[in-house]
């Protein structure tokens, strides 16, 4: 279904740009800009639609390894590939927190990395995860250069704020220039469903 549906979208724009590619010669400037916005209006939209299905998607590496490690294997990856020191630090954190809470923290924690290591030029990240007996939260600080949160917010970080959406959760971001960036989450547990998780991790683990 994702493949039909991105490959419809795709389609569309390829129609449009060789429409587009053969008129040029021939048509005015006003006729041009209508075939641009088209195009524009497709590639949205096939990056929305990308961005919802994906909130649906797994990862294996949770199932092969569990959230923290995963996470941890993350911190490890994105130190050896870039100039950042990437630490993951939790607080009682189950191993049986409901699968669509772990997909969300991994995939924010994939995204936030993403985000500091291309535009933030920060040396130093820190992640933690806590759990608490009604919510999950997740806190991502780094020492980078910080943005004007009112003025920078790409696609990257509108995604983050959907996917703690999905759950019912909150999401906060605290940035300004040359002061670095911190992105909480916050994922409340639904109604009885904290009860249903298992005993905590009673070793937090850190580094």
């Amino acid at each position: 279904e994702l493949h039909d549906e991105v490959g419809q979208a795709l389609s569309a724009v390829l129609v449009e740009l060789r429409n587009l590619s053969i008129g040029l010669p021939s048509q005015s400037e006003e006729q041009l800009s209508k075939h641009l916005e088209t195009i524009k209006g497709l590639v949205e939209n096939t990056v929305r639609m990308v961005r919802n299905m994906s909130l649906l998607l797994r990862p294996s590496m949770l199932d092969d390894l569990g959230l923290i490690p995963a996470l941890q294997w993350q911190a490890r990856e994105v130190s050896r590939r870039t100039c950042m020191d990437v630490t993951v630090s939790t607080d009682l954190v189950s191993d049986d927190l409901p699968d669509e809470y772990k997909t969300c923290i991994y995939r924010v924690v994939q995204e936030a990395l993403h985000n500091c290591s291309a535009h933030s030029q920060a040396t130093a990240v820190r992640i933690k995860v806590e759990q608490e007996p009604e919510r999950l939260t997740l806190s991502i600080r780094d020492n980078g250069k910080g943005f004007d949160v009112k003025q920078s917010k790409g696609l990257g970080l509108l995604g983050i704020e959907e996917r703690a959406a999905h759950l019912g959760g909150k999401c906060q971001i605290h940035s300004k220039l040359g002061s670095g960036t911190t992105l909480a989450i916050e994922l409340p547990f639904r109604a009885g469903q904290s009860a249903k998780i298992g005993e905590r991790d009673p070793h937090p683990v850190g580094g």
